[in-house]
């Protein structure tokens, strides 16, 4: 698997949107409602068509990740065993995950969460990324591309974000104190996209995918 490549494709659709036009025009043609999870769930499954365009990946949405059952590393890092650590309570569920076809191992792992410039929405922004960040230590840390989108409207200026993001390079704490490290550099690599919603609240555009830092 050519994680360059596959990283090239991603780009390279995000700028010139061919697969958005031609599958999903209500997000660039005719607009869509703000209302319920509406603009999500076009956000999530045209990330996953975008892998189902390439021919070596398989791509799924809303898919639960559970902890590897051969992982030692994580384990040194979580006070509890396991066992408890993959039930209910730490079910992380990414927007979109894209396996090889070749292997079945995970290739890109992804969340699209709104953004919008208050601490109630900041905090979701961050939990997305703590999510992202457990499901590849769950994937065994064997995951070469982490994707993470926010969207927001185009008249809105997002607050900047770079200390959630470096959560991926640093880690965190979770609320019981035990601490998730964060990713191997030298084998994966995380994208950050802003996609920018045109129009007003009864007719939006998610057309312009800009990639941050």
């Amino acid at each position: 698997m050519n994680k360059n490549k596959i990283i090239a494709f991603i780009k390279e659709e995000f700028k010139v949107g061919s697969i958005r036009n031609e599958m999903f025009p209500m997000m660039t043609h005719f607009g869509v409602r703000d209302y319920s999870e509406t603009v999500h769930s076009l956000g999530l499954n045209y990330i996953t068509a975008i892998g189902r365009c390439i021919d070596e990946i398989a791509a799924v949405s809303e898919c639960p990740v559970y902890p590897h059952k051969e992982n030692t590393m994580y384990s040194d890092y979580i006070a509890e065993g396991i066992e408890t650590y993959g039930d209910k309570m730490s079910e992380v569920r990414p927007d979109s995950i894209w396996f090889s076809k070749e292997d079945n191992e995970p290739v890109l792992i992804c969340e699209f969460e709104r953004y919008e410039k208050n601490r109630r929405k900041d905090l979701k922004v961050k939990e997305k990324i703590e999510n992202l960040l457990i499901a590849y230590h769950q994937l065994d840390a064997n995951v070469p591309i982490i994707l993470f989108v926010y969207w927001s409207y185009a008249a809105e200026n997002p607050g900047d974000i770079d200390d959630y993001i470096s959560i991926f390079d640093n880690g965190f704490r979770k609320s019981n104190g035990t601490y998730v490290p964060g990713i191997k550099g030298v084998k994966t690599t995380y994208l950050i996209y802003r996609c920018v919603a045109t129009g007003n609240s009864e007719s939006l555009r998610l057309n312009q995918w800009v990639e941050v830092g």
